[in-house]
């Protein structure tokens, strides 16, 4: 049996992208086989036949997704879909000194729970830079390993 994983990710700067690719060439290190997109890739079905997901996004506005994000972010907030299969969790990168803070990250973790889907890792969220993503990834990863 495969070890799959989807690694979706928006990012403005570069920053949570980085992150995603840094994650992606982990797992495949471990035997996982990736697939790694933009969020604005993933529609609601595609979403449904996932099974292992890490969804690393920054946080942009008043705690918004960045405009790679915007579009999967409008599908899932009017969703219904049952998610109770897929297996994830959340990075989520922002700055404490904004009011919302990882407020897309959150966002995100709150209607994927709503929808049934099973969170395998608390939401990390990162503070300015990516300070916690790795060691993140690398319990994600150990999670969902067969």
């Amino acid at each position: 049996m495969e070890n799959n994983l989807s690694i979706l990710w928006a990012s403005m700067s570069g920053t949570a992208e980085n992150v995603a690719d840094t994650l992606n060439e982990k797992a495949k290190s471990k035997g996982f086989v990736t697939n790694q997109l933009e969020l604005n890739q993933v529609t609601m079905n595609d979403l449904a036949k996932m099974k292992n997901v890490a969804i690393v996004t920054s946080t942009t506005g008043e705690g918004d997704l960045p405009t790679n994000g915007e579009d999967f972010w409008d599908d899932l907030k009017n969703s219904d879909k049952n998610l109770k299969n897929l297996r994830y969790s959340v990075c989520a990168l922002g700055d404490s000194s904004h009011d919302i803070f990882c407020g897309a990250g959150r966002k995100v973790d709150e209607k994927l729970i709503q929808l049934g889907a099973q969170k395998i890792l608390d939401r990390q969220d990162c503070d300015g830079s990516d300070e916690g993503s790795d060691s993140w990834g690398n319990n994600f990863l150990d999670k969902i390993k067969i």
